[in-house]
Formats: C-alpha cells, sequence, structure tokens
C-alpha cells in the first residue's frame, strides 16, 4: 500500500488478490515459454492437496524471447560451478560445511594473481597493507553496531574464558582498532588500510550458491581515513582504482549512486553528515564525466555509496565494487585525529572492495570468460606436446627454460597420439601449445597452437616464448577466433 491503491485480478468468476504486473489483455503477450514445472501445496501447507505450479516466461517479440533462450542455454555452458570442477579451481565437501569453498591448485593461482595484481595497484596509490585475526570478541562487534543489528547472518557466538567472540563477519572493526592504536595528525592522513581478510556470515542454506554464496569468504577490504577536505579527491582514487580493475576483464561498467531516503529512520548519523557526503560524491561523479543513476533508499545505514554494476560477456548485470562514505563508525570507535589548530577531530572513512569478494568475483571472471581465460591468468599458460617418447628430454628441458621465465608450464609426455593430447590441452582451455617433434628439436623451434585458434605455424623456441612474454607483461586479453 505504498502509493495507497490495491490490486485486484479478475479470470472469469475468479477475482485475486494480485500484486502485479498487469497487461490489459493477454493479446499483448506475444511470445511464450513454458520454463519448469514445481510441485506446491496449497497455501503453503503439506496437509492440502498438492498442485503443479508451471513457470514461464513471455516476450512482446518472439526474437526477443529467442535472445533470452539463447542467453540462458550459454549462461549454462558457462556455469562457474559446472567449469569449476571441470578446470580444479575449486570444490565444495559436505565432511567441510556447505557454503565453505576449498581452492584447488588451479583455482588458487588465479586468486593469487588476481590478489597480486590489486597489491600492486594499491602500493602505487598509497595503501598499507595489515593482516586481522578470524575471530574477535563480541564487544568490538557491538561497538560497531553489526551484532546484535545482523546477529541472524552471523555465525553463532564462541564462549572463550568467560567471554564471547565471534567469527569475523567484516574486516571493518579490526581497521578501526589498528587507526585507533597511536594518535594521529593531520599531517598523517589520509591513513589507506587494506586487507585481503577472510570473513564468516550464515548465509541460509537454501540461499547458497558456489562460489557466488558462500559462508566463508575473502574481501578486498580497504578503509581509508580522511579529513573532510580529502574527501573528494580520495573517492575520485577510488573510483580510479575500480575501474582500473574492471578494464582490465573488460567489463563495462555502470555506476550507481545509493543515497538514503530521508523518510526512513534506518540510517545513522547526523543529517548534515549525510548532505555532505552525497554532494561531495556526486560532485566527484560529474566533474569525472560519469554516467550514473541514483537510488534514493540504497545506502548502508552509516553512509552513502557508490555501487559498480559490471556487465559480463553475455549481457548479465553484477553487482560487484563499492565505496562507501561513513560518518558514523568514527562516532562509534571515537576516532580522532589532531588538527592543525592543534583540537582533534573526527576523520571521515572510506571503505572500499573492488572485488567485492574473491569468491564471488571468480564466479563471475569464470563465466565472464568461460574458462578461457588470458594468458597471465590461466592456471596453466602453456603445455609442451613431444609427439613421441624421443623428443620427452626437449620438452621438460624446454619446461625448465620456461618455468626459469616464471612461466606455468606442463608436458604431456604420455604414450598417446599427439592428435588426443591437443584435445586434452584443448578441453582443459590451456591457452597455448607448444608441439616438439624430430625435425623441431633438430631446429631448436616448436609448432604453435593457440586455444580455439588452432595452428600458428613453426617458429624458433626463443621467438615462441618472447611472445608469449610479452602477452603475459601486458595483461592482454584473449581474442576471438576469426
Amino acid at each position: 500500500l505504498d502509493d495507497g491503491s490495491i490490486t485486484f485480478y479478475s479470470q472469469g468468476e475468479f477475482t485475486d488478490l494480485c500484486r502485479g504486473p498487469h497487461v490489459p489483455s493477454s493479446a499483448l503477450v506475444k511470445a511464450v515459454k513454458l520454463t519448469t514445472l514445481a510441485g506446491a501445496y496449497w497455501r503453503g501447507d503439506a496437509d492440502n492437496a498438492q498442485l503443479t505450479r508451471i513457470y514461464g516466461i513471455s516476450f512482446p517479440k518472439t526474437s526477443m524471447l529467442e535472445e533470452y533462450l539463447e542467453q540462458v542455454e550459454e549462461a549454462k555452458k558457462r556455469d562457474h560451478k559446472k567449469l569449476g570442477r571441470e578446470l580444479g579451481i575449486y570444490m565444495m565437501d559436505s565432511m567441510v560445511g556447505s557454503g565453505l569453498p576449498i581452492w584447488l591448485p588451479n583455482g588458487t593461482t588465479m586468486r593469487r594473481l588476481l590478489e597480486q595484481y590489486l597489491r600492486e595497484e594499491q602500493i602505487r596509490r598509497g595503501y598499507q597493507e595489515v593482516i586481522t585475526p578470524h575471530i574477535g570478541r563480541i564487544k568490538l562487534y557491538e561497538t560497531s553496531g553489526h551484532y546484535p543489528y545482523y546477529k541472524d547472518s552471523q555465525f553463532a557466538p564462541l564462549d572463550v574464558d568467560d567471554d564471547q567472540y565471534l567469527l569475523k563477519p567484516m574486516n571493518c572493526p579490526h581497521h578501526h582498532r589498528i587507526y585507533d592504536s597511536e594518535m594521529r595528525s593531520y599531517r598523517d592522513l589520509p591513513v589507506r588500510l587494506a586487507e585481503f581478510g577472510s570473513v564468516y556470515r550464515y548465509e541460509q542454506s537454501g540461499e547458497l550458491n558456489g562460489l557466488s554464496r558462500v559462508r566463508g569468504f575473502t574481501q578486498d577490504d580497504a578503509h581509508i581515513y580522511c579529513t573532510h577536505d580529502q574527501l573528494q579527491e580520495e573517492i575520485r582514487n577510488t573510483i580510479e582504482l575500480t575501474q582500473t580493475v574492471f578494464a582490465l576483464f573488460d567489463m563495462p561498467v555502470d555506476i550507481r549512486l545509493s543515497y538514503r531516503d530521508d523518510n526512513d529512520k534506518k540510517y545513522g548519523g547526523e543529517q548534515a553528515y549525510w548532505d555532505r557526503a552525497q554532494a561531495d560524491i556526486q560532485a566527484v561523479a560529474d566533474d569525472m564525466g560519469l554516467n550514473y543513476t541514483i537510488a534514493p533508499g540504497e545506502a548502508s545505514f552509516y553512509g552513502p555509496k557508490i555501487d559498480f554494476i559490471i556487465r559480463d560477456a553475455i549481457g548479465r548485470r553484477w553487482q560487484l565494487g563499492t565505496v562507501q562514505v561513513d560518518y558514523v563508525m568514527p562516532e562509534r570507535f571515537d576516532l580522532t585525529y589532531v588538527g592543525s589548530d592543534n583540537q582533534k577531530h573526527r576523520p571521515v572513512i572510506i571503505h572500499r572492495a573492488p572485488f567485492g569478494s574473491m569468491e564471488r568475483f571468480m564466479s563471475i571472471l569464470i563465466e565472464h570468460f568461460a574458462g578461457d581465460f588470458p594468458l597471465w591468468l590461466a592456471p596453466t599458460q602453456l603445455a609442451i606436446l613431444p609427439i613421441s617418447d624421443a623428443q620427452a628430454n626437449a620438452a621438460y628441458t624446454l619446461q625448465k627454460e620456461c618455468q626459469a621465465k616464471g612461466m606455468r608450464v606442463t608436458v604431456d609426455a604420455r604414450a598417446e597420439k599427439i592428435g588426443a593430447k591437443i584435445r586434452d590441452a584443448e578441453t582443459s582451455k590451456t591457452p597455448y601449445m607448444f608441439i616438439l617433434g624430430e625435425r623441431e628439436v633438430e631446429q631448436s623451434t616448436v609448432s604453435v597452437r593457440k586455444h580455439k585458434h588452432g595452428d600458428q605455424g613453426v617458429i624458433s623456441q626463443s621467438e615462441a616464448l618472447e611472445q608469449l612474454h610479452q602477452e603475459i607483461a601486458t595483461k592482454a586479453l584473449p581474442t576471438t577466433p576469426n
């Protein structure tokens, strides 16, 4: 009743209270596809009759329906749960527990590469990296207000030595304690603390989904403590960093400015601070020439935020990175700095996470590339395939040379035909293959094959390695076959 109206739907003699949306005539529904069937009890009561629920979808044009169905089929092929298992990226185990992913060697390699990339970008921007414990006293989260406010989405407290602890549901409070561990001057600000911090949240079992919805995950968290006068410049820096990250993976970004709803009482802090923060965010967005939408009521309880919504290779939209301005936590934790007037002042906090979480970002990355990762990110970059056992020693020698250059290389010296070895390398989505026969060994050349592109010709080993080195160094994106 937000708009003061009630909607009824009538079909023949049957009338029902129905939220909608509605169309005035079924003639407007041009293209229909029934998708699934499911059982359901009348009024949700197992003692009542079981009914059949029919799911379907419709579009105003047949072409739009066909496009949607193609996207659904493509999404199935790209499903990160399927590819994650086939490519040895991660696993789930019932003995370990639901929603607790285990990173396998290939996935660990990729995750560390992503972390290292962001770590290097942060160093260029003046961040300091920290490491905090996986648990904390419940008093810490009571101070932040996260407990008991988010009690239902947290694991139960642990009773230890007449005290209570929580599995860390977020990294923020630990970083605030680091900031408060020493006296800060305005000359010290901004202080930028970053961490790849593991956190734990009790998601309902029915909501768990591969890597995209888990109970234990790692956030690429950072908290920037700055003065009011520094806020706009720091917001700009965090936006530029986030844009840099998504551009690396060819992910177009839509930006949403999430503001408070002045009629909602859930928000903390003074109205004047909110007004200033929202004005600063919008001023930066305008100055950078960003295309954005404004979403009243979508702010977090402690401040307005910038949400980054990316579009993947098949057009789906995912909300990933965030930049949040916070005036509440400095009050709750009594954070201060000494200003040029020799008086204590409150800093402003910016919460920032370009990836959001490593797990969710990886799930999107797998589906975005359909497992065909850029060379710099691929778990195995090169497969060396000797045609016969006579070339095996040469293959292992070349492998050592590649590994000395930092490349991730395998040798397939099985007693299989070369066609089978090529098929297996293609199935594992290895970006490059070097094929060694008798002639290649004699002439110190390799026959190069590229995943999905086929034969690339015979070139010298040194030239082939230099080409791969350049592709890795530039973090080039995979090219689409002709």
